[in-house]
């Protein structure tokens, strides 16, 4: 499978504490009224979000020539849902991981990045300045990506 590195967030003060799931960030809400990306009570939901499901085109996210990093979030049911960061903020700013979901308080089990070469999952992480998921909760993603076929991860040198 293709595991990321767990750890904190780098461009923050580190990981929030373990829990079974994350509001977003105080200080990144602040961030995202004056981005906004958070309005009239709400996150609006990115236009490009949806579910990982969705995306499987055979044997590949997408197709063989998708090679991108998305941001991922791990709803509360489960649901693994990513989305491209397009700015639908305000003056352009991007839109944040809150958005994949949308609503007044998005929570996730797991939230970072998803590295996709070829059309199959590399790797993905727990890089999330929103909602700054603890390392502990890679297992959560682990378990969320392992119900994938196997086929969809890029394969290992030397396997």
């Amino acid at each position: 499978m293709g595991s990321g590195a767990g750890g904190s967030y780098g461009g923050g003060s580190g990981s929030q504490p373990y829990a079974p799931s994350y509001h977003v960030e105080k200080s990144m809400h602040e961030q995202d009224i004056k981005n906004g990306t958070y309005h009239d009570g709400h996150y609006d939901k990115n236009p490009t979000a949806q579910n990982i499901n969705d995306m499987i085109n055979g044997n590949y996210i997408g197709n063989k020539h998708t090679n991108i990093d998305m941001p991922y979030v791990i709803d509360l049911d489960g649901n693994i849902i990513l989305g491209k960061r397009n700015g639908n903020g305000k003056d352009g700013a991007p839109t944040p991981h809150p958005t994949l979901i949308g609503g007044k308080d998005p929570q996730v089990q797991m939230a970072g990045i998803v590295h996709i070469q070829g059309g199959k999952i590399a790797s993905y992480d727990n890089q999330s300045g929103h909602y700054k998921p603890n390392a502990k909760s890679m297992q959560v993603a682990d378990e969320a990506f392992g119900k994938l076929p196997s086929t969809l991860f890029k394969k290992k040198k030397g396997k």
